[in-house]
């Protein structure tokens, strides 16, 4: 059927749609730049909840520092401010005071504690495995039965340290100042203790089994009942050193002399364990001594 009607009819009739296309579009660009300017919005108040999130924790380590450097806190807010800002990852602490604070039982595995002074801190029972203690400061503390498992000591000056029933194994002590140490018990099971000052240290009943000892001083160390078994003592002071009922045959490195001398001051004495006895009799009869 043939449409009749006038051009300006039909004309008239395509402008309500025509129109309703044109709103149509201009809504939908409305609905996209409201979303597009809301997201804007929201991303600018994320970034600001960051900013505000790290200032406030700068902020927070600063004032925690300050607490560590300052006189004027107690010894509980020394503490926590030191536990805080270790389990935060802190790893500058020349300047920071840690004597005397109590950190029995600290849980501390792997932390960046290079140069911290810690004289006459208690840190028995603390679990300082892993820990990069170097060039530190242990005078005069408290470290009966702490976990110090493979952590770096290397130069660390522990001069009459308590090392009870201490763990060390695998631990680096290179040229670490262990004089009068109390390390009865203490196991040091293959810990590198090269170079290192052990004047006048009991390590009575310490494990030593395949630890390095090269170049130690041990000018009047007490070695009773230790276990020397494959310990290198290449170039090792032992003027007055105590080696009564250690297996120190076990040990290797030692010279001719030394082990003269040896034979003759300590050979296993009555009191001795029979499968000590045993053993160095077996080494004797070996070796022609």
């Amino acid at each position: 059927m043939s449409d009749n009607s006038s051009p300006s009819a039909r004309d008239a009739a395509s402008e309500p749609a025509e129109a309703g296309r044109s709103t149509s579009f201009w809504g939908r660009h409305a609905v996209l730049t409201i979303l597009t300017v809301t997201v804007l919005v929201l991303m600018a108040n994320l970034w600001l909840v960051i900013q505000l999130v790290q200032q406030h924790a700068k902020d927070s380590r600063e004032h925690l520092f300050w607490v560590l450097c300052q006189p004027g806190f107690t010894p509980a807010e020394r503490a926590s401010a030191f536990g805080h800002l270790a389990t935060g990852g802190n790893k500058e602490w020349a300047s920071a005071q840690l004597s005397d604070l109590d950190l029995r039982g600290i849980a501390l595995p792997g932390a960046a504690l290079t140069r911290a002074g810690f004289n006459r801190v208690n840190l028995a029972g603390a679990n300082l495995t892993k820990a990069i203690i170097n060039r530190g400061t242990l005078t005069l503390s408290d470290l009966t039965g702490a976990n110090l498992t493979e952590a770096d000591l290397s130069e660390t000056r522990f001069y009459r340290a308590m090392l009870k029933d201490a763990t060390l194994r695998q631990a680096n002590l290179r040229s670490a100042n262990l004089q009068e140490i109390k390390g009865t018990g203490v196991d040091l099971k293959l810990a590198d203790l090269s170079d290192a000052d052990c004047l006048m240290a009991d390590l009575t009943g310490a494990d030593l089994s395949g630890a390095n000892l090269s170049g130690v001083r041990l000018e009047a160390v007490s070695l009773k009942d230790a276990n020397l078994s494959l310990a290198r003592l290449n170039d090792t002071d032992l003027k007055d050193a105590d080696f009564t009922d250690s297996n120190w045959w076990r040990a290797r490195g030692l010279t001719s002399a030394q082990l003269d001398f040896l034979k003759k001051e300590f050979v296993p004495s009555e009191n001795a364990p029979a499968a000590l006895k045993e053993d160095y009799q077996q080494w004797a009869s070996r070796n022609g001594r």
